[in-house]
């Protein structure tokens, strides 16, 4: 298929502003494409399982559950369609995280709009593409990273998300709300993830993310 062919496209947000922005600009540039949207991963997944779409582009923190999540859910159908992750995180570790996970793709949320429109084309075409300023901050990471196992990755997709958002000096209630999590489910995860790393307080936590590019 041309890259510039018409298109059966799928925005995935929890946020309605950001969905309708993403819908009229790719309606713009892909005027002869179909765009759809949806605003949590259930929603995604009823009219990913009703129309087979080329591209979905996922965010990963969505209300109900993680987009790392749908994108795992995504590649199981029958029929996946290219998964692009547009997302505000910049952090290593959520961009290997998703790849590994099935998407095609990376594009921040601050970038230009032409990256994403260059993203969709180049998974069209079969090629990956992530957002220049990651892509270059990257290269010179991989000139310098240990090649020693961090305590991270151990992590599951939720307790990676709860780790960060600590980090940030978020309270247990605030990053319930943001994750959509319950504060007890919040403290199992942050117990569990202080478990598996080894760290104890919520400083040991920020000074880990931050040797790690984390934070």
């Amino acid at each position: 298929m041309s890259p510039d062919a018409p298109l059966n496209l799928l925005v995935v947000d929890d946020h309605a502003l950001v969905r309708e922005a993403f819908s009229t600009m790719l309606k713009a540039e892909f005027p002869e494409s179909k765009v759809h949207s949806a605003g949590s991963c259930a929603e995604a997944m009823v009219f990913a399982r009703q129309h087979d779409y080329d591209i979905v582009l996922v965010d990963i923190e969505l209300g109900d559950r993680s987009g790392l999540e749908l994108t795992t859910e995504l590649r199981m159908l029958a029929n996946p369609p290219r998964i692009i992750a547009v997302s505000m995180h910049q952090e290593e570790t959520f961009v290997t995280r998703t790849m590994q996970l099935g998407a095609r793709s990376y594009v921040t949320k601050d970038a230009p709009p032409h990256e994403l429109f260059d993203a969709i084309r180049a998974t069209m075409a079969g090629r990956t593409y992530i957002s220049r300023e990651l892509a270059q901050r990257f290269a010179d990471l991989s000139i310098r990273k240990s090649t020693v196992r961090k305590e991270h990755q151990k992590l599951s997709n939720r307790e990676l998300e709860v780790l960060m958002q600590l980090a940030r000096g978020k309270s247990l209630k605030q990053v319930a709300q943001d994750l959509s999590l319950s504060p007890r489910t919040v403290a199992v995860h942050k117990h569990n993830l202080c478990r598996k790393t080894g760290l104890k307080s919520t400083v040991d936590l920020l000074r880990y993310c931050q040797a790690n590019g984390l934070a």
